[in-house]
């Protein structure tokens, strides 16, 4: 009897033994497990609260008129007065005119138009001629012909006033830049007795590109 009470006792004190060994170690185990649940939460709300930041700084250093075109990849400040004519969306042909149809804006990306930043001055010179044979012999005056670099980027210009027989000159400004690997062409078209009300907003349109 003596000997099953002590092997009794004996079995209560071990079992009493583990318990006490295995239910701290449980607790700090399961405490660590909050902890790194916790620590991945604030971690998300940290992130999300960085990314609003930066939206928030983006939206306020956009000046008003800035739009991203061709899925977001370039962003420009649109001259005021222009109204989109084609999808938005679009990644290949975007157009704007003024609510006379007199004035127009077009912007392509031709994304198997391959075309290297390097190569855009190589672009104005060929657009350069190709204005020049199309004058039909009347001798353009030319606003600006140079290549910019902008945000890292270049850009070729032509500014050119288009004589014509007719009377009715055209200011034509038209901008080139690489843009995803492929020839982006920036094209305005006013009459050029409005060439006044139009110059400095698409020089400043220039100005803001980015991509």
């Amino acid at each position: 009897m003596k000997k099953w009470t002590v092997v009794c006792l004996i079995t209560a004190v071990i079992a009493a033994s583990i318990a006490a060994c295995s239910f701290p170690g449980s607790k700090e185990k399961d405490a660590g497990e909050n902890r790194t649940v916790l620590t991945a939460q604030q971690e998300q709300q940290q992130q999300g609260q960085e990314d609003k930041d930066t939206n928030d700084k983006e939206n306020e250093a956009a000046e008003p008129g800035t739009i991203k075109v061709f899925s977001n990849m370039m962003s420009l400040k649109l001259p005021q007065g222009l109204e989109v004519q084609s999808n938005e969306t679009s990644n290949a042909k975007l157009v704007y005119t003024d609510s006379h149809k007199k004035v127009k804006l077009e912007m392509k990306h031709d994304p198997e138009q391959t075309m290297s930043d390097a190569g855009i001055d190589g672009a104005r010179l060929k657009m350069k001629s190709i204005l020049e044979q199309d004058s039909e012999g009347e001798e353009l005056e030319w606003l600006k012909d140079e290549t910019q670099l902008v945000h890292g980027k270049h850009i070729a210009i032509n500014e050119v006033i288009i004589p014509s027989k007719k009377g009715d000159d055209t200011y034509h400004f038209v901008a080139w830049a690489e843009l995803d690997g492929a020839l982006l062409e920036i094209d305005f078209t006013a009459p050029a007795n409005e060439r006044s009300e139009w110059q400095e907003a698409v020089h400043e349109m220039v100005k803001s590109i980015q991509m």
